[in-house]
């Protein structure tokens, strides 16, 4: 029960605190009085999201309050009690707006979050607006209530886990049976692809030591141009860097009498003597490496056009192309297990559809008393409105069967479904 409420520097009011009675309260005014702005402080103080334009035009800060009765009974004060705060004074709601967003919220003085308010105030006040009354309409909402009364909350959540492990095994065989009729064709593509890589001999990174090799075979008159060039510029040609370089460390040699510092500068051109020898023997070396060979330059473009066909067949890359090898083998292992997979999967069923099916049947006889219940209870609040004869049936009709739907969401000749059959 709402036992007062403060409102400061909130919309258009400035500062207002409210004591409700015991018994019913009614708060009427024309349109503009502040009803609304009431309710909308009730509402903030039950865990509705906060915004700082809600702020008294003015004020930096609005300031909401209430105070609540609480049953030691209900689940509100349970909530309470599981969040370490006493009940035996009440629940004391405050919330800070500030147009910082940096908004507070305080229960029984401490500061806490937003989760913490909305556990304990989930089920402590209804808010219904002039419309809200057509949703008694809608046949789920009606089942819901009857559910709600009769207690089956937990028992219809029962229900719901069952349907969601059971439509899913569902898709999961229709799946795999479907896999199975296919399993010939299946088998043969997959033996196939598998023949095509394993013939192929595909090696890592063959592509780009095979691009390397075409582009020598290429441009092998110019590699062979440019290297005997730099042979003779380096060794062999009239004035030759080592030449040179052997003439510079004799005219050094010839006056280190003179100044031993120069001693080190000599040393170093022998170094670089040395160090031109060593890349003349390698060129030397690469000289009879390159070939002009037409037939082989075709084995290789021929070989490069295979490993693109696999690359963009199989993943793009020689690495995913080798991988799609083991994939394969993985796939034909699963078709090969893929009884034993169907048959796991229709045991599984089996267990879950039977225990759906006592789970719906069970909510069924429990949905019969409860709507017995609530037609003798709502017949006796209406006779206390000088409306005795009144007569109020709940009917509950179960869902028809489809000759479409698995054999698996039925029973009984009704359909199942996550809240049962009704």
């Amino acid at each position: 029960m709402l036992k007062e409420l403060s409102i400061k520097n909130f919309a258009i009011i400035d500062d207002l605190r409210i004591r409700f009675p015991e018994g019913l309260t009614i708060l009427s005014g024309e349109t503009g009085a502040g009803k609304s702005i009431i309710i909308n402080a009730v509402n903030l103080l039950l865990g509705s999201r906060a915004y700082a334009s809600l702020i008294r035009t003015g004020a930096e800060t609005a300031e909401l309050e209430a105070l609540f009765h609480m049953p030691s009974g209900s689940s509100a004060a349970g909530a309470m009690q599981n969040q370490g705060f006493e009940i035996e004074e009440g629940l004391m709601v405050r919330r800070l707006i500030s147009r910082s967003e940096r908004h507070r919220i305080y229960i029984n003085g401490r500061l806490a979050t937003m989760q913490a308010l909305r556990e304990i105030t989930r089920h402590m006040a209804s808010i219904s607006g002039q419309h809200a009354h057509q949703g008694l309409l809608k046949e789920e909402l009606q089942l819901l209530i009857l559910d709600q009364f009769g207690g089956l909350g937990p028992l219809r959540e029962k229900v719901h886990a069952a349907y969601h492990r059971l439509v899913p095994l569902l898709k999961d065989l229709k799946a795999l049976k479907q896999m199975k009729r296919n399993q010939a064709d299946q088998i043969e593509l997959l033996e196939f692809q598998q023949q095509e890589i394993q013939a192929a001999h595909v090696l890592p990174g063959e592509d780009d030591d095979l691009e390397n090799e075409a582009s020598r075979l290429k441009h092998a008159e110019k590699l062979y141009q440019t290297v005997y060039g730099c042979l003779g510029t380096l060794y062999s040609a009239r004035g030759a860097a080592v030449e040179q370089l052997a003439g510079v460390k004799k005219e050094l040699e010839s006056v280190l009498p003179y100044d031993p510092s120069l001693s080190a500068p000599a040393e170093s051109v022998s170094e670089v003597v040395y160090r031109v020898e060593d890349i003349v023997h390698e060129l030397r070396a690469y000289l009879p490496r390159i070939q002009t060979d037409d037939h082989r330059l075709a084995e290789i473009e021929d070989r490069r056009d295979l490993l693109i066909k696999l690359k963009r067949k199989y993943g793009g890359s020689i690495e995913a192309v080798l991988e799609r090898t083991d994939v394969i083998q993985q796939e034909l292992d699963a078709i090969e297990n893929l009884s034993d997979k169907i048959a796991d999967v229709e045991s599984v069923l089996a267990k879950t559809y039977q225990e759906t099916v006592g789970l719906c049947r069970q909510l069924s006889g429990k949905r019969a008393k409860a709507a017995n219940a609530v037609s003798r209870k709502v017949e006796k609040e209406l006779a206390t409105l000088k409306m005795p004869h009144t007569r109020f049936r709940i009917s509950l009709k179960a869902i028809p069967a489809d000759s479409k739907l698995s054999r698996h969401l039925q029973a009984d000749g009704h359909a199942l479904t996550e809240n049962g059959s009704e």
